[in-house]
């Protein structure tokens, strides 16, 4: 990596909160590198859906929704119902929101390659597609994660061996094929993959294993126990697939030392198994190897621990009692620390002559109610020729012919009686939300509900239930999904914000413009 010319860093703190950022004073770079000038922290109000895959996509373009397309975290368009059904639970098949090739307007991308500045990117939104694009691709990387299971064994005498069996594994509908070899003392315990080298699991205590799969490379913390003769437990936690594009050279991801925290971390929510997918370490070793690699003018680095800790925490943190507010927000306030402590870094790293731009893709609020419209679908009877999908705070029917006025009179009736607050966006009100009203992606009907409440859309759950939770997505005139802005560099430090994130492209251009020039 070369530091004699300009450069610029972007990092995203997904779900960066301004009020916690401003009062703790993270990601202050002038703190330790004084020879930079920095803005204040400003509040970036987000879009509607003010979600990671819309938020991001407002960031690179522009433009909202009705302009980039991405009208949630999740949505469809010429699939059929029955296409939706099968995928939908396929976290690889279900993430075409957050891919490149599903943008409908030019990104910041586009502008830097016209420009002939070379761009790479770490699992950030929108900087990738599955299929390749040749004039289009950039050195990127991207992390999905699957959930904590366990396994249980059975081992049999095997040579020297006191036992030995197979374990298979499933993620993203690919299937690993795992051994387990028990040593003759009972104690010692490996795992072999695919023929590689033994890995040994220490008893109650986890060990992270990194496999490598036609898909990507998976990094998953694995616990061993020996409950009973001639069996061995395999609890595996929170599974991160890393996935590379535009020629991401594999010595940028090291085989060894994946992103799969070893344990659970936010324990003030006792409700969860989740493990930190992908942890900020591993974020900033892998921004640091790709800078080493291509030496880009232009990185975008996506931190996602702050959103997932106020995912977990955020409801014990303002609704908890006394002893549970406290110990969650220290645990929250440990992953801005940790976050802080990657940027100050890997700054350092790259050194003076860079521009550094610190945003928030959108905030946090609780939420204390989950609603299923797919319950309200079965409750009409029309549950096996329509199904609902989309984001936390607007769902879009996906139906496989229009629907008929009587079908949608009872529909939303069903609707109306799981809460009060759900209604149906007709098209002028899309429009007003910056959505496309006439796009198949918003489905034949687009519903909304109020604050607090999250859509859930399995089929099976309940039609209402009561959670401590917490989630973002919500209307941005609610200033809690609001993210932030800061930045620090060279050029003159940023007083006047843009009005929302769409304005950020627009400023990313003015600070190059400014550096490539060596103002």
């Amino acid at each position: 990596m070369t530091s004699a010319r300009r450069r610029m860093v972007i990092f995203c703190i997904d779900g960066g909160l301004p009020t916690v950022v401003r009062h703790h004073d993270f990601f202050n770079l002038a703190r330790t590198m004084p020879g930079l000038t920095g803005s204040p922290v400003h509040e970036l109000p987000s879009i509607y859906p003010s979600s990671t895959a819309p938020s991001h996509a407002s960031f690179l373009t522009g433009g909202y929704p009705v302009a980039h397309g991405i009208v949630g975290n999740r949505f469809w368009e010429t699939q059929s119902v029955a296409e939706i059904r099968r995928r939908a639970d396929d976290p690889l098949s279900a993430f075409h929101p957050y891919e490149r090739a599903s943008l409908t307007a030019p990104s910041l991308l586009d502008w830097f390659a016209e420009q002939g500045v070379s761009v790479a990117a770490v699992h950030f939104p929108q900087t990738f597609s599955r299929v390749p694009q040749p004039a289009h691709d950039i050195p990127s990387c991207y992390c999905l994660y699957a959930p904590s299971h366990e396994a249980t064994v059975s081992v049999t005498a095997d040579g020297p061996v006191a036992g030995s069996g197979p374990v298979t594994l499933s993620y993203l509908g690919h299937e690993l094929q795992l051994r387990v070899t028990v040593a003759r003392e009972g104690k010692g315990i490996s795992v072999v993959a695919d023929g590689g080298p033994p890995v040994p699991l220490a008893l109650e205590a986890p060990t992270r294993l990194d496999l490598d799969t036609p898909i990507g490379r998976i990094s998953v913390a694995v616990t061993a126990e020996r409950k009973a003769p001639g069996a061995v437990t395999l609890r595996f936690g929170t599974a991160v697939i890393t996935m590379g594009f535009g020629g991401l050279s594999p010595s940028v991801i090291p085989f060894g030392s994946g992103p799969a925290s070893l344990s659970v971390e936010y324990t003030a929510n006792p409700q969860h198994t989740f493990h930190e997918s992908p942890r900020a370490e591993w974020v900033e070793r892998t921004a640091l190897a790709v800078l080493d690699e291509y030496d880009p003018d232009v990185l975008l680095v996506r931190f996602n621990q702050a959103d997932h800790a106020q995912e977990f925490l955020y409801w014990y943190a303002t609704r908890g009692t006394p002893a549970e507010r406290v110990l969650a927000w220290q645990q929250i306030l440990d992953v801005y620390a940790r976050i802080d402590a990657c940027v100050a870094r890997l700054a350092h790293t790259v050194g003076l002559d860079t521009e550094f731009l610190f945003f928030s893709d959108h905030g946090i609020d609780f939420v204390e109610t989950h609603l299923s419209p797919n319950r309200a679908l079965a409750d009409a009877g029309l549950l096996d020729r329509m199904v609902f999908q989309g984001d936390s705070n607007c769902a879009y029917l996906y139906a496989d012919s229009p629907l008929r006025p009587a079908e949608r009179r009872l529909l939303t009736d069903r609707l109306s009686a799981l809460d009060s607050t759900v209604s149906v966006l007709e098209p002028a009100a899309l429009e007003r939300m910056g959505l496309p009203p006439h796009s198949p992606r918003v489905g034949r009907l687009a519903i909304a509900c109020g604050p607090h409440i999250e859509f859930q859309y399995g089929d099976q759950q309940p039609a209402r239930q009561q959670v401590a939770s917490a989630s973002h997505g919500y209307v941005p005139a609610c200033s809690s999904m609001s993210g932030f802005l800061r930045h620090f560099g060279r050029t003159p430090a940023l007083h006047e914000p843009p009005k929302d994130i769409t304005g950020a492209a627009s400023l990313v251009q003015h600070i190059w413009r400014r550096t490539a020039q060596g103002e």
